[in-house]
């Protein structure tokens, strides 16, 4: 019975042991842990567009169709202004007023008809 007892507290303490450990972001750190921005997109035009990324990290974000909403993410290695250029398929071309973002942020595009009257914020 001891033995058995001695065994089932041993095997206990060693599950405890072997557990990994939780590993949590630093709030002392400069950035995000994630690197990574989110850009929450309304067209509220009736065409596609075609949204590209104008800042520290310059590259095609996606397409977003008419009447539509889509989510992207963006890698954004530093803090920096972003703006967003777009591309209407059978319109115009805008690009946005800038927004100061940092890892971990959410920018809301809304494109609107006209396309000039669009809005990038945070």
């Amino acid at each position: 019975m001891k033995r058995r007892t001695f065994l089932l507290a041993g095997a206990a303490a060693l599950g405890a042991c072997a557990r990994s450990p939780v590993i949590r972001p630093n709030p002392f750190e400069g950035g995000s842990a994630s690197g990574n921005i989110r850009i929450a997109v309304e067209n509220r035009n009736f065409n596609q567009a075609t949204l590209e990324s104008l800042g520290p990290v310059q590259r095609r974000i996606g397409i977003v169709g008419g009447l539509a909403r889509r989510e992207f993410t963006l890698p954004w290695p530093t803090d920096g202004d972003l703006r967003i250029r777009i591309d209407l398929l059978a319109g115009g071309r805008f690009t946005t007023n800038r927004v100061a973002l940092k890892g971990g942020d959410t920018a809301y595009l809304t494109i609107e008809n006209p396309v000039q009257r669009s809005l990038l914020r945070r």
